[in-house]
């Protein structure tokens, strides 16, 4: 039976935590390891994790000393990582019942997949469902090519879509990309899916398999907010398509359509942004 490690990065999130880890515990089928690393919290977030360790074996604690950002946090915790497979849960959202052996059972059926994938739901701060995140309309747990995933995913979706929360890696296929690449901020783990996938194909599970919960300055809504930075990790990532790393994977008429339509949604984004902000005061004031 192939091993999962499950690995949960943490900064300043207590108010969310203890939902995030005992949605992990409280799973069907457990993960062989649990590591939560606290990246130098301000905080209730490391006496939390430290209660939660005490009383099940299954975790293990890496507590930092000084602040090091999120990449750095999860690729540390890869470092430690031991299991076939791996899973980032991220500390402000929680799986849903049954996701572990949902997609365990389908890493061992297609043991070829270099990525497991299913649905996301976006709940608000309160939990409350907001809608599903789309996914491949593909009705049953499936094998899907490296051809499939480019054409009937990659291809359908935004150039921003990405199902990262509800994503299981195959850990030696992640070291192989490289893990989680710094210089790709929000968009490092979307990478090395695709990365991934377009090599080695992906393994589908058509449930929802984790609730994202929408909150102001989680790290992708953080990005989202400066323009520049997203131009700047839009173009990084078209480079390192193009790479000799890559381009094999990544074909040249896709990531010019990816890069254009992406850098198209970042300037729109913006722009909405800063039409909204005059009409936001303005309102307040006359309320």
């Amino acid at each position: 039976m192939a091993t999962l490690t499950v690995f949960m990065p943490n900064f300043n999130h207590a108010t969310y935590l203890p939902q995030a880890i005992e949605a992990v515990l409280g799973q069907s089928r457990q993960p062989d390891e649990f590591l939560i690393l606290d990246d130098c919290s301000t905080d209730k977030s490391a006496e939390i994790i430290e209660s939660y360790a005490r009383r099940y074996p299954v975790i293990r604690f890496l507590r930092r000393t000084t602040n090091q950002g999120a990449v750095a946090s999860i690729n540390e915790l890869l470092a430690a990582a031991k299991g076939d497979y791996v899973y980032g849960a991220a500390a402000d959202d929680y799986v849903l019942p049954g996701m572990i052996e949902l997609a365990m059972a389908a890493a061992e059926r297609y043991p070829q997949a270099g990525i497991v994938f299913g649905k996301m739901t976006m709940v608000n701060a309160a939990g409350t469902k907001l809608r599903d995140i789309p996914a491949p309309e593909w009705p049953t747990t499936c094998y899907v090519s490296p051809r499939q995933f480019l054409d009937e995913y990659l291809e359908r979706q935004p150039p921003y879509a990405s199902l990262s929360g509800a994503t299981v890696y195959r850990r030696d296929r992640l070291a192989e990309v490289g893990g989680f690449r710094g210089e790709l901020g929000h968009w490092s783990d979307t990478f090395a899916i695709r990365a991934i996938a377009l090599r080695y194909g992906a393994a589908y599970v058509p449930q929802s398999l984790m609730a994202w919960r929408k909150v102001p300055g989680s790290l992708s809504n953080s990005a989202q907010q400066t323009l520049r930075k997203s131009l700047r990790i839009i173009d990084r990532a078209a480079s390192l398509m193009r790479s000799q790393d890559f381009v094999d994977r990544f074909p040249e008429t896709h990531v010019r359509r990816w890069r254009r339509g992406y850098r198209r949604a970042a300037l729109l984004l913006y722009f909405r942004s800063r039409l909204a902000s005059p009409w936001r005061r303005l309102t307040k004031k006359v309320a």
